[in-house]
């Protein structure tokens, strides 16, 4: 009996040690790192710098086709589909070379006439100038401007289409076509401009919450 005792005895003390040595902290697991979300990228494969034109008191972007003479709009459609006729290489748009001498030809008169006028709205517009030397810079510009990497497939399958229609255009509506022609055009670049205007806010955001993490 005396030894039940003790042993009940036994049994108690070495709980009451388990109970009053201290436990060993509990080390809380790392925090679980996730990774940032996809660094945004230029739209279409563009260049990571390109100067977006701003948007004009109308909400539309300022690109070289606005507020342009109705004689410039002509000459501006002309580049545009020069342009095309020069950069735009495959078994169908190759058409688009014939069609704008085709173009020309049946409106040489006309062209030759609205060239004219613009170099007199230069003389009056820039007084005091080289007015031919300052419309060939402009024409070099908007040769550029057609010319943007980004949106050459689409910028040439809407060339096409409209070389295929400025062939077949009479001389007598040559400015109200060439006007909806090169807006239709001009709209192509607007949403390139708008989509990277877009890509540079995404980015400014990225930068902002997850751009330090790239040295961690």
């Amino acid at each position: 009996m005396k030894v039940g005792l003790k042993l009940v005895g036994a049994y108690f003390a070495l709980n009451l040690v388990a109970a009053c040595t201290p436990q060993p902290a509990k080390i809380p697991p790392p925090p679980v790192r996730t990774a940032p979300p996809v660094k945004p990228t230029p739209p279409l494969g563009a260049a990571t710098s390109y100067n977006v034109p701003p948007i004009g008191a109308d909400g539309v972007r300022v690109t070289p086709n606005r507020g342009i003479s109705s004689n410039e709009a002509v000459w501006h459609f002309r580049s545009a589909i020069n342009v095309a006729a020069l950069n735009c290489r495959g078994p169908v748009l190759d058409s688009i070379a014939p069609n704008y001498n085709k173009f020309l030809s049946n409106n040489k008169l006309t062209l030759r006439k609205i060239s004219r006028n613009i170099d007199a709205e230069y003389r009056t517009k820039y007084p005091g100038q080289n007015p031919l030397r300052v419309r060939d810079t402009k024409l070099t510009d908007i040769y550029n401007y057609f010319s943007l990497p980004a949106v050459k497939r689409e910028f040439c399958d809407t060339a096409l289409i409209k070389s295929q229609e400025a062939a077949a255009v009479s001389y007598k509506i040559l400015p109200e076509f060439t006007a909806k022609a090169l807006a239709d055009i001009d709209a192509i670049f607007i949403r390139f401009f708008d989509s990277y205007a877009q890509y540079e806010n995404e980015l400014a955001i990225w930068n902002q919450q997850y751009g330090g993490q790239q040295n961690l």
